[in-house]
């Protein structure tokens, strides 16, 4: 008798489940739509007149967009009729647990984006290098970086390995110094290779005349000697960095064979 009474007092709450439903659901996409197209794009005209860094702007969108559906939710579900503020501390208590455990890796990429967003000379656009990978960063959120490698692969990194590990970034200053080493042979003659290189590097338009190109012997063995170039280019991305380097080689290339100046096995 008892459960024949749940069940019609059950069938009697339907039609007022199916409207708080209801109600629940187009208060949402309201509230959703409204700030998807009114608010946000607000907060992004206003963030751009101030010229926000695209890093920091695309973080405050993001934090924008979260707090408008955590609001929208809450204002839904009061207009549903479901008292959200009075569930019972004991059940809110439970929940934060859950969500605690469930979200440990999550508040570690949180953290590790905070810092990341925060950090002027980590920015959207910026050539970096961490582990074996490297590429421009393309996107932050505040739980992972995705990086283009040069290749044109995706990387989504969570946010917690770049701020564990060593990150180099090559672009942060407003110079980047470009190295690379020679070997040969003993006979070779030492003088007239380092006149080649620091005559290809006076030469070309995108090398620093200050500070100048430098040219050392940093090795020798047995078999071979090593003579290192250096030279400085200016306002450095990566595009800029591999045309200047191939430039000088290929010029320094035909230098050497012209001289008739081989380099050691």
């Amino acid at each position: 008798m008892g459960k024949t009474l749940d069940n019609a007092a059950l069938l009697d709450r339907l039609p007022q489940y199916f409207w708080g439903a209801v109600i629940f659901s187009i208060s949402l996409a309201i509230f959703y739509l409204v700030g998807r197209f009114v608010l946000e794009p607000a907060v992004e005209r206003a963030l751009r007149i101030r010229s926000v860094n695209r890093t920091i702007r695309g973080a405050i969108l993001r934090v924008v967009r979260a707090v408008i559906w955590f609001a929208g939710i809450l204002l839904a579900l009061d207009l549903a009729g479901v008292d959200v503020f009075g569930a019972s501390a004991t059940l809110a208590a439970a929940l934060t647990i859950a969500v605690g455990f469930a979200t440990r890796d999550i508040a570690a990429n949180f953290v590790g984006g905070v810092f990341i967003v925060t950090d002027p000379r980590f920015n959207i656009g910026d050539w970096i290098a961490w582990s074996e990978n490297e590429g421009v960063i393309e996107d932050i959120t505040f739980r992972v970086t995705r990086v283009r490698t040069f290749d044109n692969e995706l990387i989504t990194v969570p946010n917690s390995v770049l701020t564990t590990n060593a990150v180099k970034n090559p672009v942060a200053g407003d110079t980047l110094r470009v190295h690379h080493e020679f070997p040969l042979a003993y006979d070779v003659d030492v003088d007239a290779v380092d006149a080649i290189l620091l005559e290809e590097a006076d030469r070309h338009d995108d090398i620093m005349d200050d500070p100048a190109p430098s040219v050392h012997v940093t090795d020798m063995n047995d078999s071979r000697l090593t003579v290192e170039v250096s030279f400085w280019i200016d306002d450095p991305t990566h595009a800029e960095f591999v045309a200047a380097r191939s430039k000088f080689f290929r010029r320094v290339n035909r230098r050497f064979d012209e001289a008739g100046i081989a380099l050691a096995g």
